[in-house]
């Protein structure tokens, strides 16, 4: 048998034909990878941003400071900082209408993930750890993320998109925010029932 050296794969490398195993061999791995679940790894903003904003990196490069966004935003949430949009939630809340992310003529809010960056945080002021009886912020929170089994409120991370609701509603203003790490969420293609 003779021995393959850099000749051999050079002209190898060369060779625009593709033999059938050499093309069987490709498509069946082509295939392997296609079923793999890909892997995402959570990012931190460094400030609130619009809920469908990309990884701040990518941000900072497609954002063109236009304030399109800032003038679509019917809460009036996204203010134009150092040129780029950031999500001030004292006195509103995003409803996460898609209005931003429609005018923004990058792709800046272009991400799948619906998520502000932000959690809240409950201090002692909270009625329901003062008095034991108050579920205004529960019962504000479009997501459903606040548990309240406990006396001090808990925040289920993977629901809650920081959209400020729960805090609008507290009557203690005893909710705050704080930076967490966004977790974008893999839309799976649906898989095909073979039992039948």
């Amino acid at each position: 048998m003779t021995e393959k050296n850099e000749k051999y794969y050079q002209a190898v490398m060369e060779h625009k034909q593709i033999s059938r195993r050499g093309l069987f061999r490709g498509l069946l791995s082509g295939a392997k990878k296609t079923h793999q679940q890909a892997v995402v790894e959570p990012f931190t903003r460094l400030v609130a941003r619009p809920p469908t904003a990309v990884d701040e990196t990518l941000l900072i490069t497609l954002c063109d400071g236009c304030g399109a966004c800032e003038k679509a935003c019917p809460q009036h949430v996204i203010s134009m900082i150092n040129g780029k949009p950031e999500l001030h939630l004292d006195c509103n809340y995003c409803t996460d209408c898609g209005e931003c992310q429609r005018a923004c003529p990058t792709l800046a809010l272009s991400n799948t993930c619906h998520s502000t960056g932000m959690i809240p945080v409950f201090s002692g002021s909270c009625r329901r750890m003062l008095y034991g009886y108050c579920d205004m912020c529960a019962a504000d929170c479009p997501q459903q993320a606040i548990d309240l089994n406990e006396k001090r409120p808990e925040v289920i991370k993977d629901k809650c998109n920081g959209c400020g609701q729960c805090r609008t509603a507290c009557p203690m203003g005893a909710i705050s925010f704080a930076l967490s790490p966004v977790t974008p969420k893999v839309q799976q293609a649906p898989v095909k029932d073979t039992s039948e």
